[in-house]
């Protein structure tokens, strides 16, 4: 009996080791079904192709695919070489410990040593990033950071015989937005169709591609997350992004961002890493911004822009209330630089600017970003009319507008005012700061012109039970409260004795250097 158990046994282990085998090779499983075959008739299993509850995700699939399909071949990957020199440090050698005991005693010349060696070294390094042709000839759009610096450019196509290399030339570069444009030489390219970023919805379904870490082609997909109207990345300020989760990762940069209908809508830029790698929140230029300056790019390889020469900031509460411009919105001066167009024009710090016209159009103006559109948008040596609302009232100065420089223009360059006499002996303490009149002391220590007036918070005592944040720090200097000017503390304790907080106040200062008007209300 116990030989038939054994041959029992040996028999379902066999069964069994041939269905593993099979499963194996094949690599599918073998399941059975809980319910008889005849019991299912023609039903399939839920989740399959055919199941009407899973058409939409199928259809979101091959929506992804046909993007997939065709935008893989316009992305490319970028490689930017870098070439660096270095002096080497020089060649050193072994004394001889009895040279000068002969050069003494016997008149033994000392020996002729060749000068050091100091030939410079050179090194290359690498970095990388994406692109995104526009064009069947070989223009490529991608980032600024992508190119810059590069001593060559090597870009990588995808074409149907396999991918292929060619040299990169850049043919324009604009730093402000970021955007760059390159050109391989080459016909009959596949290339990209740019949407339109203006018509971009929070939470569409959006597509990276990109060689992240090296890695060519690769697509990921997310939403669009949220429209940003401002970021700081690696002290660059960017406009207008559009922020996705969809993966960026370091070497994305550059490569395009689409929408379901396979256009370009956007340049992925930056992310938003703490661990160095993609943690869910990704940043690209919108298509539009890219498309509004294509042209001077691939025309002129820079980008000009109308130029006022003035610092802005916006209009809140407090100003609108102390400067009496009602219900209208503007943006405040805060400084107009020396030699600027809007020096020319008459324009003065502590106007508010309201509108602009240009050719006959006048455009409300009701933050910085909107001032700086308009005047950007029109070209240098361009008549406009700005509208200032100043001593409460309105008027119109006409203004020939400059070319926007590179590099900004020194601090040193602003406007001051002649704001009274000095007063070097007392001090004021209010709401816990001391105040101290400006006097030649403060103006080397602080590098103010001969002709500031005014007083320095010298000392803010956190602790102290009267204390308020008026928005103040040790070293502010105060010319003016609430359109008064303080030259000095008799005039700076008549002014603040007029404040009422619960109104708020406007402080006229200087700040490192820096022209500024601070609000603050309780």
């Amino acid at each position: 009996m116990k030989r038939e158990y054994v041959k029992l046994g040996i028999l379902v282990g066999a069964v069994v080791a041939l269905a593993m085998s099979i499963a194996v090779v094949t690599g599918r499983p073998v399941v059975r079904s809980s319910v008889p075959r005849a019991a299912t008739g023609g039903l399939r299993l839920a989740g399959g192709p055919q199941d009407p509850a899973m058409a939409p995700a199928y259809t979101l699939q091959d929506a992804f695919v046909r993007v997939a399909e065709r935008i893989k071949p316009a992305a490319v990957s970028i490689s930017a070489i870098y070439t660096y020199e270095t002096q080497p440090q020089p060649e050193f050698y072994f004394g001889d410990p009895f040279e000068e005991f002969f050069q003494d005693f016997f008149g033994v010349p000392p020996q002729q040593r060749r000068a050091p060696r100091s030939m410079p070294r050179q090194y290359r390094a690498q970095g990388g990033g994406s692109g995104v042709l526009i064009s069947e000839d070989g223009y490529i759009l991608t980032n600024e950071h992508v190119i810059k610096d590069a001593t060559e450019l090597k870009v990588l196509v995808s074409l149907e015989g396999g991918a292929k290399e060619f040299a990169g030339k850049v043919v324009g570069r604009d730093a402000r937005t970021d955007l760059a444009v390159i050109k391989i030489d080459a016909r009959g390219l596949p290339f990209a169709t740019l949407g339109d970023s203006e018509r971009i919805k929070v939470g569409e379904w959006v597509i990276a591609v990109g060689s992240p870490f090296g890695l060519e082609q690769t697509v990921t997909a997310g939403i669009v997350s949220a429209m940003r109207q401002s970021i700081s990345v690696e002290q660059r300020q960017y406009r207008e992004f559009i922020q996705t989760d969809a993966a960026i990762n370091r070497g994305n940069s550059g490569g395009p961002l689409c929408n379901l209908a396979g256009e370009v809508i956007g340049i992925n830029t930056a992310i938003y890493a703490p661990t160095g790698v993609f943690s869910g929140i990704g940043f690209a230029i919108p298509i539009n911004r890219a498309k509004s300056i294509l042209e001077q790019l691939i025309q002129t390889g820079k980008v000009t822009r109308g130029w006022l020469g003035v610092e802005i900031r916006p209009v809140d509460e407090v100003i609108a209330r102390q400067f009496g411009l009602g219900d209208r919105k503007g943006v405040l001066i805060n400084a107009v630089m020396e030699g600027t167009p809007a020096e020319k024009a008459g324009l003065k710090r502590g106007d508010i600017v309201t509108a602009v016209r240009v050719e006959g159009r006048m455009t409300p103006v009701t933050s910085p970003q909107e001032l700086q559109d308009i005047i950007s948008s029109v070209g240098p040596r361009r008549k406009v009319e700005i509208e200032v609302f100043r001593d409460r009232r309105s008027i119109t100065v006409p203004v020939t507008l400059g070319e926007m420089p590179d590099a900004s223009v020194a601090a040193g360059g602003r406007k001051s005012d002649d704001r009274g006499a000095e007063d070097e002996q007392k001090k004021y303490v209010w709401l816990a700061h001391e105040f101290q009149a400006v006097n030649n002391a403060w103006r080397d220590r602080l590098r103010l012109a001969s002709t500031v007036q005014g007083v320095v918070v010298a000392a803010v005592d956190f602790r102290s039970k009267d204390y308020q944040d008026v928005g103040l720090r040790e070293n502010d200097v105060v010319v003016g409260v609430n359109q008064r000017a303080t030259g000095g503390l008799e005039a700076f304790k008549k002014a603040v004795g007029d404040v009422r907080l619960d109104q708020g106040v406007v402080f006229d200062i200087i700040r490192d250097g820096r022209s500024m008007f601070i609000t603050y209300s309780r």
